[in-house]
C-alpha cells in the first residue's frame, strides 16, 4: 500500500482505504502543494478469512511459481536453503 497519498484521492474511496489498510498501518495524507497534512493510521482490526487446505496450496503454489519465475542465482533456491540449514 502507497504510504503517501492526496487528501483527494484518500476522500474518493475512503472505505476502501480503510479496509485494505492494516491494523497500525499510517498513510500520510498530502494537500494541493504535496505537502504533509495529516496521518491516517488504521486502529480496528480487519477480520480474516479462514482458507481452506485447498486455498492455501493454491497460494503457496503460486507464490513458488513467482519466485522460481524472478530467481536469478545459479543455484536454485532448494539448494540455497539446504546450504544455509548446514
Amino acid at each position: 500500500m502507497r504510504t503517501e497519498m492526496s487528501v483527494e484521492a484518500a476522500a474518493r474511496d475512503l472505505q476502501g482505504l480503510l479496509t485494505r489498510m492494516h491494523p497500525g498501518e499510517a498513510v500520510k495524507l498530502l494537500d494541493t502543494n504535496g505537502e504533509p497534512l495529516a496521518t491516517l493510521v488504521s486502529l480496528k482490526a480487519r477480520r480474516r478469512r479462514t482458507l481452506s487446505p485447498e486455498d492455501w496450496d493454491a497460494r503457496w503454489g503460486s507464490l513458488a511459481k513467482r519466485v522460481s519465475a524472478a530467481w536469478q542465482g545459479d543455484r536454485t533456491a532448494v539448494e540455497t536453503l539446504s546450504e544455509m540449514r548446514r
